[in-house]
């Protein structure tokens, strides 16, 4: 019984051996059939998919004119957004009088708004000038700004 287990193995094994999913190679890129190697004939279907890659890569990026495009999308939003920002603090510094501070601190805070005031009013026109690469200088100074006021009074309006 062992035996016959064995021959069967020994069989299929050999049988396995003998079938291989590529032909040998001989002189001239060609199987022992005749026909080109595996890699000749795979060559047009990878350069079909590369071209195909290469199509998928270009619809994903923008040409300039696109981009051009966005980036004053993006300027007009950011232009707003710094008008509004304008108006918030407007009303930040109108509600001063219910915080309650001393004649120091109401200096120190007007002093804060007014420069985030002024930092918001050039933000806007950087942005309406696209002037792109300016704005990411300018939206760190107005972070900057706010972390300096919060740091400072934020504890008043807990």
């Amino acid at each position: 019984m062992k035996i016959t287990i064995i021959l069967a193995t020994l069989f299929v094994l050999s049988a396995c051996a003998g079938s291989t999913s590529e032909p040998a190679l001989i002189k001239g890129g060609r199987s022992e059939t005749g026909r080109p190697a595996l890699h000749a004939v795979r060559d047009n279907q990878l350069r079909t998919l590369m071209d195909r890659m290469d199509s998928l890569m270009q619809e994903r990026f923008m040409t300039e004119l696109q981009l051009d495009v966005e980036r004053r999308k993006y300027s007009r939003q950011i232009a707003e957004t710094a008008g509004s920002m304008e108006s918030t603090v407007d009303a930040i510094i109108a509600s001063m009088p219910g915080l309650q501070l001393s004649a120091t601190e109401k200096t120190t805070f007007q002093a804060l708004a007014g420069k985030l005031r002024e930092e918001i009013q050039q933000l806007q026109l950087q942005a309406q000038q696209n002037q792109i690469d300016a704005i990411a200088t300018s939206v760190h100074e107005i972070n900057t700004t706010c972390t300096s006021c919060h740091a400072l009074f934020r504890k008043l309006g807990d």
